[in-house]
């Protein structure tokens, strides 16, 4: 398999379920932030949701396409 490096994997083309993944983060990081400024809701729910939507949308961008074959066998 080929390696690729951290940068090479950042830009890298995401396939569509982790574009939506990253789209379900980034409105749950939305959401965080409406709630928090709603008075009566605890403060470790929007930190809790903020950072569920953060992780899922840092995990979502590593994700590349895969244009070949997964395994290669070595002659």
């Amino acid at each position: 398999m080929k390696k690729i490096t951290l940068w090479q994997r950042f830009i890298a083309d995401t396939p569509a379920f982790f574009k939506r993944a990253q789209l379900f983060g980034a409105g749950l990081v939305t959401l965080a932030v409406s709630l928090s400024q709603i008075y009566g809701i605890p403060e470790t729910l929007s930190t809790i949701l903020s950072s569920i939507g953060a992780t899922i949308v840092a995990l979502s961008q590593f994700a590349i396409k895969q244009y070949g074959p997964f395994n290669q066998e070595v002659k």
